[in-house]
């Protein structure tokens, strides 16, 4: 029989948010995309949060409903989208997934169809609730 070393560290995948914000701004510069046409296509009264998402300081990324809607945008998948790195623990968090407040479930579908099991993962670690 098999023992396992539980004093080892685990690896878990996390969202690197400065290079995930750089890669948001990235790829919609890329493709002559305004903050404007952003602003408007999200329905928001203002830029000011789509600037704070592009900036790699302020730590803050979108709504995962948000995060959705710029894939389509872009083209990519959730995986090109967001930037993934590993985070050693030394446990693993054990909760009950909680609905998610305000995802629709098309978003949600479109996570599940297009990011690989490590985004999910870093998704799911990020915003707190269960995809799967």
């Amino acid at each position: 029989m098999v023992k396992y070393d539980i004093s080892s560290l685990f690896e878990i995948p996390v969202i690197d948010v400065p290079a995930t914000s750089n890669n948001l701004k990235s790829l919609r510069e890329n493709r002559n995309i305004t903050v404007a046409q952003i602003q408007q296509l999200l329905g928001m009264e203002n830029p000011q949060s789509i600037y704070t998402w592009e900036n790699a300081e302020s730590k803050v990324l979108p709504r995962l409903d948000n995060l959705v809607t710029l894939a389509k945008l872009y083209k990519v998948t959730i995986d090109e989208l967001i930037v993934i790195r590993t985070e050693k623990t030394d446990g693993l968090a054990v909760c009950e997934p909680t609905a998610p407040y305000g995802v629709s479930k098309d978003a949600l579908d479109f996570v599940r169809e297009s990011a690989s099991s490590a985004a999910i993962r870093a998704l799911e670690i990020h915003y707190g609730f269960s995809i799967e």
